[in-house]
């Protein structure tokens, strides 16, 4: 797994206290490991953590229920912002 995952894995873990197995394609809503509010507090520490803008039209549930999902937009912000 890339560093930012597991980054990401251990503030969700920090967070929530859920210590099953959490994989980058898992769904953590429908799994429940997050709810709505878990998920904005996951977008903040991502931007804050990672130094990444994200905007209105990123915060969708297709990139940050997974975090493959989510890896993914930090890295394109990241190449974005780097450019």
């Amino acid at each position: 797994m890339s560093d930012t995952i597991n980054i990401l894995i251990d503030y969700i873990r920090k967070e929530t206290d859920f210590q099953g197995p959490l994989a980058p394609d898992d769904d953590l809503l429908t799994a429940g490991v997050l709810d709505s509010f878990n998920i904005v507090s996951l977008a903040l520490f991502a931007q804050e953590r990672f130094g990444v803008d994200l905007d209105g039209d990123d915060l969708v549930r297709d990139n940050l229920a997974k975090l493959s999902s989510l890896a993914a937009l930090i890295e394109r912000r990241r190449a974005e912002q780097q450019a």
